[in-house]
């Protein structure tokens, strides 16, 4: 079977700040840290680390919830832009913080993000 390269792109509004992750899976698969399109790092992907992305893309479904309760009290404090894109499909999806304590439908979409964020994480 043929392989293609995959390009995961994860943008992260956290605490007013921007934090975008650049990843590639391919022949040299790369991760890429910016902040407000300054690139901070970047680094070749583990062949783990590259295991890891590949089986929680795997878990990804289309979150499909119904409608919820709005509360006012509850004031979103991040949101988030996945992109996943390949030769052959391009997904993204986009939800916050509040969306993700209100339903599970969200959690492959948040372990894949925690993931990337993890994986981006320098010290």
């Amino acid at each position: 079977m043929t392989t293609y390269p995959i390009a995961i792109e994860l943008t992260a509004w956290v605490e007013l700040g921007l934090n975008q992750y650049e990843l590639t899976i391919e022949k040299v698969s790369r991760v890429t840290v910016k902040r407000t399109d300054d690139v901070l790092h970047t680094r070749e992907l583990t062949q783990p680390e590259i295991d890891s992305l590949l089986e929680a893309m795997e878990n990804i479904r289309a979150p499909i919830s119904a409608e919820l309760a709005t509360n006012p009290n509850h004031k979103p404090v991040a949101s988030y832009e996945l992109i996943i894109e390949s030769a052959h499909f391009s997904l993204e999806y986009n939800w916050e913080d509040v969306d993700a304590q209100s339903s599970n439908v969200f959690d492959p979409l948040v372990k894949l993000a925690q993931l990337i964020e993890k994986i981006g994480h320098f010290d």
